[in-house]
């Protein structure tokens, strides 16, 4: 897999990042393959200093971009680099050689595929499915849920590759060059949440590659806390993908302006003040 970049987006996660980095060079992946970016987080000289230690590909952001431009900023030095296959993998995912050498293969064998990714559970609980693929809803304003989630994956008998998804869960999302030669990189205006759901939507619509995700092969995640910033990137993002694709923005301003009068009753301000500002910038900035 010399053609092959695993890519770590640190933001202010150096206990995390360091483990997952560690953990695949233990599993004897080239640190030629990977690549770590700071997003001009607090770790900066950290990330900067176990980098050169490991003598891993190290990117320090000048500024937060988000999401989309951190990973954006290693795809493009990957492409210097030679790379023509990519593995986009959040700090807390715990992924193992086996299952990045199975998507690797999928990528190679099964031509019209273009992005790929495992079954994801759950670290503290590895029976539970958090997603077998990403759902969107544009009738109710691109609300999303994942294939299986919550799922005791015992139960579950679907088949090896599930392409009845929307798109690929961004925290461990593999795929081909061909991609960004069809329809280019990720949006970074999004910054949070959706980038990756966006970019798969545009891939479908505007391409005949599909996307799946392989369920006998897992990595595992971490449940996270969600608050007012992830609420309003959350809103934003929703309405901002209502006027990309046509999704029903009125059901998902209803919705977000429900959650903004309960949070005021409950003194929830700053919440409260999330979700009105994700609906008028949603509404009004430019895409």
């Amino acid at each position: 897999m010399n053609d092959l970049a695993i890519i770590i987006l640190n933001y202010n996660s150096f206990d995390d990042t360091s483990r997952e980095i560690i953990s695949l060079i233990n599993e004897n992946i080239p640190t030629s393959s990977i690549y770590v970016v700071d997003n001009d987080s607090k770790d900066k000289e950290k990330i900067k200093i176990f980098g050169t230690d490991k003598n891993i590909n190290t990117i320090l952001s000048d500024h937060n971009g988000g999401y989309a431009y951190g990973n954006n900023i290693a795809v493009k030095k990957a492409i210097e680099d030679g790379k023509k296959y990519f593995l986009l993998l959040n700090p807390d995912i715990e992924i193992s050689l086996n299952t990045i050498e199975k998507l690797y293969e999928d990528l190679k064998e099964i031509t019209n595929l273009g992005i790929i990714g495992p079954r994801i559970c759950y670290r503290n609980d590895r029976d539970k499915i958090f997603s077998d693929g990403g759902l969107l809803f544009p009738e109710k304003g691109f609300m999303g849920a994942h294939s299986n989630g919550e799922e005791n994956k015992k139960n579950r008998k679907v088949p090896t590759h599930n392409y009845d998804i929307d798109y690929v869960d961004g925290s461990a999302l593999m795929f081909r060059k061909e991609v960004l030669d069809k329809i280019g990189f990720m949006n970074e205006h999004f910054f949070m949440y959706y980038e990756e759901s966006e970019w798969c939507l545009r891939l479908l619509k505007n391409t005949d590659w599909k996307i799946a995700v392989n369920t006998q092969f897992e990595a595992y995640n971490l449940a996270s806390n969600k608050g007012s910033f992830y609420e309003y990137y959350m809103t934003r993002n929703r309405i901002w993908l209502c006027r990309m694709y046509r999704g029903n923005i009125k059901y998902v301003t209803r919705e977000r302006w429900k959650l903004a009068r309960r949070a005021l009753k409950k003194f929830k301000f700053a919440l409260a003040k999330a979700y009105i500002k994700g609906i008028l910038d949603g509404l009004y900035s430019k895409l």
